[in-house]
């Protein structure tokens, strides 16, 4: 399982296994479809809306105030390992 719950925007995917996700929240961001087993939410996304909730990553390192994170899901653009703000992070 993964180090970290990372707070995310969270849609429907292509798929009905697997939400689109952009982490940070409420900010552009990177994007990634990641299996609905990797993602918390209280209530799923209709179609055409986003939620908040959490999806587990994998931490690389902290350093001034940022995690570089592994994601588990796949990427829209770019890569999967990221940097997001430290105080979107918790412990999993």
């Amino acid at each position: 399982m993964a180090d970290l719950l990372v707070q995310c925007d969270v849609g429907r995917g292509l798929f009905k296994t697997e939400y689109l996700v952009s982490v940070p929240p409420n900010a552009p961001g990177a994007s990634f479809y990641v299996d609905r087993e990797d993602v918390q939410v209280h209530k799923a996304p209709e179609k055409g809306e986003s939620v908040r909730g959490k999806v587990f990553a994998y931490l690389i390192e902290y350093r001034d105030g940022e995690a570089v994170i592994e994601m588990t899901g796949t990427p829209v653009s770019g890569g999967t390992r990221i940097s997001v703000p430290s105080a979107i992070t918790e412990a999993a």
